[in-house]
């Protein structure tokens, strides 16, 4: 699920890219970003860097009622995704790097919102500190790169499995004390 969010997202920014910017071996991808040392791809990297919970749609796990009495499902896991939207790009070609990040946000603005399999996912800018900022290109590697930093909202993963069940009581059973 989460590969196929990323993949289309990045060809969908690939295809907007296109458009401005001619460059045959495309300017977005879903990967790593990496650390440096190895070959650049000159391209916007589309990369998740962590994955959290949403509670705000509830934690708690639904009872339904069956005609056998009820039963109890594993609540769905409501998440949200952090991108890394990273322009890689070698030394030589920072000033394009430049040029294909203020692309990529111009993107974002005009495409907050899109569709997969019928599912619709957000995604908005995340304003992070300087602080936060440099633990997470320590993660990524050390080297930085222009980037913006977005978190896509609405996956749900849902194995729709039963976690208990019972029995509705036909009649209260009173116990009386003597």
């Amino acid at each position: 699920m989460i590969k196929a969010i990323l993949t289309y997202y990045a060809s969908r920014l690939d295809e907007y890219l296109s458009r401005l910017h001619h460059q045959p071996e495309g300017l977005a991808e879903a990967g790593f970003v990496g650390n440096g040392t190895e070959e650049k791809p000159n391209k916007m990297v589309v990369s998740l860097f962590s994955v959290e919970r949403e509670t705000a749609g509830g934690i708690s796990a639904p009872v339904q009622r069956t005609a056998e009495g009820y039963t109890r499902q594993a609540p769905p896991l409501l998440l949200n995704l952090n991108l890394m939207l990273a322009a890689v790009y070698d030394e030589k070609r920072y000033a394009e790097s430049l040029s294909i990040l203020s692309d990529t946000l111009k993107f974002i603005q005009s495409v907050p919102k899109f569709e997969i399999d019928g599912i619709a996912y957000t995604v908005e800018i995340v304003t992070l500190s300087p602080q936060d900022l440099n633990n997470i290109w320590t993660m990524l590697g050390g080297q930085y790169y222009p980037s913006v930093v977005c978190k896509l909202r609405r996956l749900v993963i849902d194995t729709e499995e039963t976690i208990g069940s019972g029995a509705m009581m036909k009649q209260p059973d009173i116990k009386t004390i003597k």
